[in-house]
């Protein structure tokens, strides 16, 4: 009995520690082209382990949750970045308010990379809906 229990804490150990656990993972860290890959966290202090900015990216590309934050860690913005481009985008006031949400588009092109509203937006002020618009690649459309 003291034998299989020694076996299994030898055989279960490294699996739960920091080098082979398989959700911790390194950030910040370039592929061999040298574009970004997985988690990247941006600090504004970091012994105060507050973030300015905490992305994913995918062959250079942001893609998936990526949130930025006020100098006080309260959340600035926040997207979910799809492989096609397309963004679900939440602004929030420093009081941690949503301030606006919709729809963008982030257009990678050889010469700029650029990002515009495409889509439907709605507006808040003190938590409540004051307007509703649509937006294609950056200019208003409806109101």
């Amino acid at each position: 009995m003291v034998r299989l229990l020694l076996l299994t804490i030898i055989i279960l150990f490294p699996a739960f520690s920091n080098a082979a656990w398989p959700l911790r993972q390194e950030v910040n860290r370039y592929d061999a082209l040298g574009r970004r890959q997985g988690k990247w966290i941006t600090w504004w202090d970091k012994e105060k382990k507050i973030p300015m900015n905490i992305e994913r990216y995918k062959d250079g590309r942001e893609r998936g949750l990526c949130r930025y934050y006020y100098m006080d860690g309260t959340k600035r913005l926040q997207f979910n970045a799809r492989k096609d481009g397309r963004m679900k985008v939440k602004y929030y006031l420093e009081s941690g308010k949503l301030e606006k949400k919709g729809w963008a588009v982030m257009i990678y092109d050889p010469k700029e990379i650029r990002y515009s509203w495409n889509g439907r937006w709605k507006f808040y002020e003190e938590g409540k809906l004051v307007k509703k618009s649509v937006y294609r690649m950056g200019e208003e459309v409806t109101e």
